[in-house]
């Protein structure tokens, strides 16, 4: 017969009093990083490529230098390149396919995929919801070399149906739930060029934290194009050099964009500078800045309120409905355009008019498209 009295844990009844604290503490700790590890989990996404957790990065742009600011310039001559609208030195630049690579944007206080590489050499940039009403973004990259670019990120099923206005485009990308990995492979307009095809092209960054350290050599992609895919159709259409703004144009300092809320989304702001003629981004209140240390800004900001329903590969994960129609907001040469998008059909990209009719006139250069939903967009006089 049993002791009633007997400890039910015997072998924890032979430490002694300072050994049985020191296990209470051992297991508290690990009762602690197994929550930190489901957190960091869950604001990272959760589904790329596992990978070994690097050092703590350290982060490359200084808090008390100003960032740089890159502005635009074209040679005198020279093919135009088709998403720019600006002329290109090297006439193979502007007949090469477009490189699609999806960037992590996410910019929480516990966690940061910012700074990322690459974004200044963009000709376009898109920015997407996700889950939590974080954002990331598409590099479309063309008219540039652009080097290495990233942290790259999975895919989701917004991407197949946004990125074949570029005719076929080489995406890369890290990887997705299996509905997303089918969804891409299955995409007649998508050349997968991904971690897992490409896999010599990627690199981690063992100084930054993992799965925000993963970066493409994105110029070496071209090396891998089929030799069939073509250039993508322009997007837009341009001001003429002196051609003074369209009807409609209203003077306006800037936008300022909202994603639903939430600790990981983070607000966005753009506001022009007459000097370098640019429009200059902020995120979270602070500017937003290269890795090299090049503060984001473009030509143009192109805001596109976009409704969102849900993915067919993840309940969890919003799908932006870019195949359709809606309202506009044009930011070009300081001053908002109102107007409206209109895309029919996937293989096309969205036709762009003002208020009266006339079609949207922007401003060689780069173009930001920002996909919030309604209500998301506030203009800045």
């Amino acid at each position: 017969m049993s002791d009633p009295t007997a400890d039910p844990n015997p072998s924890s009844s032979r430490l002694t009093p300072a050994a049985q604290r020191n296990l209470l503490i051992g297991v508290g700790v690990a009762v602690v990083l197994v929550l930190a590890a489901a957190v960091a989990f869950a604001l990272g996404g959760g589904d790329d490529e596992a990978a070994p957790t690097p050092p703590k990065r350290t982060t490359t742009t200084s808090t008390t230098v100003p960032p740089t600011i890159t502005t635009t310039t074209q040679p005198p001559t020279g093919p135009v390149a088709p998403l720019t609208g600006l002329r290109v030195a090297d006439p193979t630049h502007a007949t090469r396919p477009a490189i699609a690579v999806k960037v992590d944007n996410l910019d929480a206080t516990a966690e940061t995929a910012v700074p990322q590489s690459g974004l200044p050499r963009a000709d376009v940039v898109f920015e997407e919801i996700v889950e939590g009403n974080i954002t990331r973004l598409v590099g479309v990259f063309q008219s540039q070399d652009p080097g290495r670019v990233g942290p790259v990120r999975s895919a989701r099923t917004t991407d197949v149906h946004l990125l074949p206005q570029f005719g076929r485009v080489l995406f890369a990308w890290s990887g997705g739930n299996d509905g997303v990995v089918a969804a891409v492979r299955s995409s007649p307009a998508l050349v997968d060029l991904g971690y897992d095809r490409a896999t010599s092209s990627y690199a981690r960054d063992r100084s930054r934290r993992a799965p925000h350290n993963l970066y493409v050599q994105a110029t070496e992609l071209w090396g891998r194009a089929p030799a069939d895919v073509p250039a993508p159709p322009p997007l837009f259409q341009y001001r003429s050099p002196g051609q003074v703004n369209q009807a409609g144009a209203v003077p306006a300092s800037g936008v300022d964009l909202s994603w639903g809320g939430g600790q990981a989304s983070s607000p966005v702001s753009w506001r022009w500078d007459p000097t370098l003629r640019l429009y200059l981004r902020s995120q979270r209140g602070r500017p937003h800045v290269d890795e090299d240390g090049t503060r984001l800004g473009a030509q143009n900001v192109v805001v596109l309120i976009t409704p969102y329903g849900q993915s067919p590969a993840d309940r969890r994960s919003p799908e932006a409905l870019t195949v359709g129609a809606g309202e506009a907001f044009f930011y070009t040469n300081g001053r908002v355009i109102h107007g409206r998008w209109d895309r029919p059909a996937e293989d096309r990209p969205a036709t762009l008019v003002a208020d009266d009719g006339a079609p949207i006139l922007l401003t060689p250069g780069q173009t930001w498209i920002e996909l919030p939903r309604a209500g998301g967009a506030t203009t800045v006089p």
